[in-house]
């Protein structure tokens, strides 16, 4: 009679076989990344060619330590090993390395970096001029390599007057990148440095790789002095040399560019313009000589007086001139005011008669209406406390009143007071 496996003795027994077999313990498998999706912790994807299909794991741990990023469509060699997941019964390929197929991950991450921050505009940001004569010259490199001690050499033979100072740095290997982001920091406290020239010597994408890094490359965009990016050999470019407002093939070419000009060409160069502007003054000063010369011969200073004749006569003239156009003036104002004046007296006096003669009407006209001439025709003007009376109603028996007359005014008392008669 047959004897029948629970499906997790055989599961189990699988996965032994899986585990046990030594083909695959590990595994090389070249693959096109597809289902991929980024996740915060273990990464779940399949590797597939034209006729298969794997699903691949990559724990958290591997997975952070990639130097470029998983994109689907990818195609990548892994190495790993063929596990099986008793739950579902499924086997997967767990990878413990990876890299793009055809080309190196660091290589890869560098494009994908620099892909990144093109699209940023991070490479165009940094286009400051060199100074022309700087005083402070800042360099970070490692102290004990051939950088510094080119640098120093070509500025000493180039421009002896700037100061060179190093700020140290680890520019190989994990602490490269702590430490080159630490002295650029140290670097841009500093307000007296001119220019900075950050680099190394070549070696394999290995050894420059700390150059490659987006924490520095965004530290770089900080600075406030023109950066010099002076790292690997001609041949090799970092992101650091995109960042730079300048990229040197060499430490040399770098403290070339760094000075600009020799000191000895300075020096000749002040010669020159000493030697110009001092035959530049000679001309001044004969043109300057000639010109005291021709004016001190005019008949300005010789013959001063000759100045205001000219002048003396000008206002002669205008006074000749202005007298004549006073009398002119006042003659032609004297005759227009005897002509006013025989005008205005006839009219005056036509005026004054007609005043009269409204003034003698006014007056008629007031004593017609005169209470004086009506008292002159025998009436009376009665008062009572500086008041008319007009009727009888406004009166008492034994009341003083005051009767005004034409010529005077007498007092009387009322002794009867009587209705009106018609």
């Amino acid at each position: 009679m047959a004897e029948y496996l629970t499906v997790s003795s055989l599961t189990n027994y699988l996965k032994r076989k899986f585990t046990a077999d030594p083909y695959l313990k590990k595994v090389y498998v070249t693959g096109e990344i597809s289902n991929f999706r980024p996740r915060r912790g273990h990464q779940y994807f399949s590797l597939k060619d034209e006729n298969a299909v794997i699903n691949a794991t990559m724990f958290k741990n591997v997975f952070d330590k990639l130097a470029f990023q998983l994109e689907p469509g990818m195609k990548v060699n892994a190495i790993g090993h063929i596990d099986l997941y008793g739950p579902n019964g499924s086997y997967s390929l767990i990878i413990e390395k990876i890299e793009p197929d055809g080309v190196g991950a660091l290589y890869q991450a560098f494009e994908q970096l620099k892909k990144k921050l093109n699209e940023e505009g991070l490479f165009a940001q940094l286009q400051r001029p060199i100074p022309r004569f700087p005083n402070k010259i800042a360099v970070i490199t490692s102290p004990s390599g051939a950088v510094i001690r080119d640098i120093l050499t070509t500025v000493q033979r180039r421009y002896p007057i700037a100061e060179v100072d190093l700020y140290p740095a680890v520019v190989q290997g994990e602490g490269a990148v702590p430490s080159l982001t630490k002295q650029l920091r140290a670097v841009a406290k500093q307000t007296d440095i001119d220019v900075l020239i950050i680099g190394r010597g070549g070696g394999s994408i290995e050894d420059l790789w700390a150059f490659n890094d987006e924490q520095l490359a965004r530290e770089m965009l900080k600075m406030p002095m023109p950066i010099i990016s002076s790292v690997g050999h001609e041949t090799d470019t970092t992101i650091a040399d995109y960042i730079a407002d300048q990229r040197a093939a060499t430490p040399t070419a770098a403290a070339e560019i760094a000075t600009p000009f020799k000191l000895t060409d300075v020096w000749q160069g002040i010669q020159q313009m000493e030697q110009r502007l001092f035959a530049q003054m000679q001309r001044q000063t004969k043109q300057a000589n000639e010109r005291y010369q021709h004016v001190a011969n005019s008949y300005v200073l010789t013959q001063p007086q000759r100045l205001y004749e000219g002048y003396m006569q000008r206002v002669d003239l205008a006074q000749k001139s202005l007298s004549q156009s006073m009398t002119y003036l006042l003659s032609n104002k004297n005759y227009e005011t005897k002509n006013i004046v025989e005008r205005l007296v006839p009219a005056m006096q036509q005026r004054l008669q007609r005043s009269e003669q409204a003034t003698s009407k006014a007056v008629a006209s007031l004593q017609l209406v005169s209470p004086l001439a009506i008292l002159a025709r025998g009436y009376s003007l009665v008062e009572k406390d500086d008041q008319i009376i007009r009727n009888t109603n406004d009166l008492r028996l034994d009341d003083v009143v005051d009767i005004r007359l034409a010529d005077g005014q007498v007092t009387a008392q009322i002794k009867s007071i009587g209705e009106k008669n018609d």
